[in-house]
């Protein structure tokens, strides 16, 4: 998805304002799952998509579906100015499919 490899590269290189929010959102997340007894999901960055390699693709596909709460409230957030990145529900549940499809190839 051309919106995923877009944020993936704004965030990245927003070091002032986006990337800081990545990490405070993740962040929080640790600690909510912390409070709730769950697993948290390891703080890590969105992988970037290498049109050359397949592999990368569903990586990244895999990552954003898995990290979709942080992803959704980051591109929700007026100030950060990423609500063109947005994802609609229907658009994660391909994102899903493309993952599923790409981890089948590996």
């Amino acid at each position: 998805m051309i919106q995923l490899r877009k944020a993936s590269h704004a965030i990245k290189n927003s070091t002032t304002i986006v990337l800081p929010e990545w990490w405070a959102i993740l962040n929080r997340m640790v600690t909510a799952s912390k409070l709730k007894n769950d697993k948290p999901l390891s703080k890590r960055m969105l992988p970037r998509d290498v049109a050359a390699r397949w592999n990368y693709t569903y990586e990244m596909l895999h990552f954003a579906y898995t990290y979709q709460d942080a992803y959704n409230e980051l591109t929700s957030n007026r100030e950060m100015k990423m609500r063109k990145y947005e994802i609609e529900d229907q658009e994660w549940e391909i994102v899903k499919q493309l993952a599923d499809v790409l981890k089948v190839c590996s």
